[in-house]
């Protein structure tokens, strides 16, 4: 295989990964054979998709992917098709050549380790309320089979219980997401924004906030739900803690079309004091001395997350005014994910 190379076959299943694409990437090939191309390259998917369906070689000039260990590295990518005797595209070779820039790995590194610190506090912490949920899980079943004749005891008891089992599976996805674990299905981005909008209400009005939606309509993304659902709730949590005096949330979904594709934008705008200049600067950095009430640890899990979906966040702020975050989803084709 040449260099900077990887191979994928017609189900969209990563099949080979160069060696030199290792040292590219700084991904293991064993970390990305068998899976499917939207978890490591997702904005690559529609491309491979139309090499498979026209049979015919595809080139982007200066293409760029947080997969680089950043934004700093720019390449040219060459997707070839590769055919079988009777003509059929069975895999696309993808190339990137005139790779250029620097890659901040000092810096990602850094990250990295910090995201495996995180991984490992998440699995103590998992551990500790797991240990207790199964101790009361245990005391649930006695009861109901000691006293279920009892009406009120059993119906009581069975809430218990099936909140334990939300709670464990919250655990379950949490620890996977502390992993960089992610399972990309088909999402409906207004029925998050709307699950976190009910979660939040009764908070919000002891605060005197105002929540207003404006929810165009959007087609459904290939995207871990879960994740994008932590994500969103970490900026508007930071949004009302922005306001304890009250003010008001706008949140808003729209599609937009930038650098060749759609993209799903959720918008989510406060009125609060706004963000310091000096803060603001470091947001989405993790302070190795974090300050009191200190919003970059959320707001660093929320940018990494999106950032491993193929999307990006973007935010500016107003001293006075208030501040705007903008998560931006690749709108994909998920045919085939269906």
């Amino acid at each position: 295989m040449g260099k900077n190379c990887f191979t994928v076959d017609n189900a969209f299943m990563i099949r080979s990964w160069s060696p030199d694409m290792e040292k590219l990437s700084h991904r293991p090939a064993e970390g990305v054979m068998g899976k499917h191309i939207s978890n490591v390259f997702p904005v690559l998917q529609d491309e491979t998709r139309l090499v498979f369906k026209e049979g015919r070689k595809r080139r982007i000039n200066q293409f760029r992917n947080n997969c680089f260990m950043g934004t700093d590295l720019s390449s040219d990518v060459h997707l070839h098709p590769v055919k079988d005797r009777e003509g059929n595209v069975r895999q696309v070779r993808v190339e990137f050549d005139n790779v250029a820039g620097e890659c901040p790995l000092g810096k990602k590194l850094s990250d990295s380790e910090s995201m495996i610190a995180i991984g490992k506090v998440a699995s103590s912490l998992a551990h500790g309320v797991r240990n207790p949920l199964n101790a009361i899980k245990g005391a649930v079943v006695y009861l109901q089979e000691k006293y279920g004749h009892e009406a009120t005891l059993l119906e009581f008891s069975t809430i218990i219980s099936d909140e334990i089992d939300k709670l464990d599976k919250f655990i379950s996805n949490f620890l996977s997401a502390a992993k960089g674990e992610m399972t990309f299905v088909p999402t409906d981005l207004n029925g998050i924004v709307k699950t976190i909008v009910t979660m939040i209400r009764p908070r919000a009005g002891t605060q005197d906030i105002g929540i207003s939606l404006d929810l165009a309509g959007l087609p459904l993304i290939s995207a871990d739900p879960f994740q994008i659902e932590q994500a969103l709730f970490n900026i508007i949590n930071n949004a009302l803690e922005a306001m304890p005096d009250g003010g008001s949330i706008d949140i808003k979904t729209s599609l937009t079309w930038e650098k060749d594709r759609d993209y799903a934008v959720i918008g989510i705008s406060d009125t609060g004091k706004g963000i310091p200049e000096r803060e603001l600067s470091r947001l989405g950095e993790l302070s190795r001395r974090p300050e009191k009430n200190d919003r970059g640890f959320g707001i660093f899990l929320s940018r990494e997350v999106i950032k491993s979906h193929g999307g990006k966040l973007l935010w500016e702020s107003v001293r006075g005014k208030g501040t705007t975050f903008k998560i931006f989803l690749p709108v994909t084709n998920i045919e085939e994910q269906i």
